[in-house]
This record gives C-alpha cells, sequence and structure tokens, in this order.
C-alpha cells in the first residue's frame, strides 16, 4: 500500500468514508499510482497544496451519496482531487500541471478540468481516466 508524504489521510478522503472504513480502509480506496503522482506534483511544485480542508471536505475521494458534483464522478473512485495552492497561484498550477502531463512525467494523471471552469475558483481538478490523450481536458 503506498501512503503519501505530502498528504495524509484526512487530505484525501471524505470524513463519511474513514469514519464508516477507518484509516487503512480508505487508503485502500485510493488509486496507487494517482497518489504517487500527487507526491511529485507538491514535491515539484515546491509549496504546499490542500485537498481537503475546513468545509471543504468532497475535494478527494467522495461517499457514493455525496451532493457534491456528478453522481458519476470520478472522485468517488479514488481518482480524482481538486487541489488548491496555498500560495493563491492557481492559474500557475493549472500551467505546472499542463507541463508535467505533457512531459510524462506524471504515473497516471492525465486529465484537467477546463481552467475557465476552476481556476477562477481557487482550484484545479485534476484526474486519471481511460485515454491516451495527454492531458485530456474535459468541460462539464
Amino acid at each position: 500500500m503506498y501512503k503519501t508524504k505530502y498528504f495524509n489521510i484526512r487530505e484525501l478522503c471524505h470524513p463519511d468514508i474513514i469514519s464508516s472504513i477507518g484509516e487503512h480502509n480508505s487508503w485502500l480506496r485510493l488509486d496507487e499510482f494517482c497518489l504517487m503522482d500527487l507526491d511529485i506534483i507538491r514535491k515539484r511544485w515546491g509549496s504546499p497544496i490542500y485537498i481537503n480542508i475546513d468545509q471543504f471536505d468532497s475535494r478527494g475521494l467522495r461517499p457514493p451519496n455525496d451532493p457534491d458534483g456528478a453522481f458519476y464522478s470520478i472522485h468517488k473512485s479514488g481518482k480524482a482531487f481538486d487541489l488548491v495552492p496555498k500560495n493563491g497561484k492557481t492559474e500557475e498550477l493549472y500551467q505546472f500541471l499542463v507541463r508535467l502531463i505533457i512531459s510524462g512525467d506524471l504515473h497516471s494523471i492525465n486529465t484537467l478540468e477546463h481552467k475557465s471552469y476552476t481556476v477562477h475558483r481557487g482550484w484545479v481538478h485534476i484526474a486519471c481516466m481511460n485515454t491516451e490523450k495527454r492531458p485530456l481536458i474535459i468541460k462539464p
């Protein structure tokens, strides 16, 4: 089982999941290669990145009945995360992630939500999807 160096389980999973199945089983629900990519992103970014923080508890793995996002959201499979740069440089983080994906430096994260949907809200949506396109830019 891979556990991230830069993020704890509470930053990655909704609290209802952790309270229902425990921390160990919560780690098991997250995609190992996505977790490795999160560590690469955080290390190379060089500044803290938030996922779940305060009342925003659905930016990582979400429970099936979570009202945030789409019914079939990839967040519910442990393969999507909404990243919030502590330094507030969301546009720069988006461009940084595009470069990381294009360069092939990430194991599995290959998808970004188009910046017009999230950057102005202060986060960048990343995911691992079944595609050869790098990056796949989605528009909800």
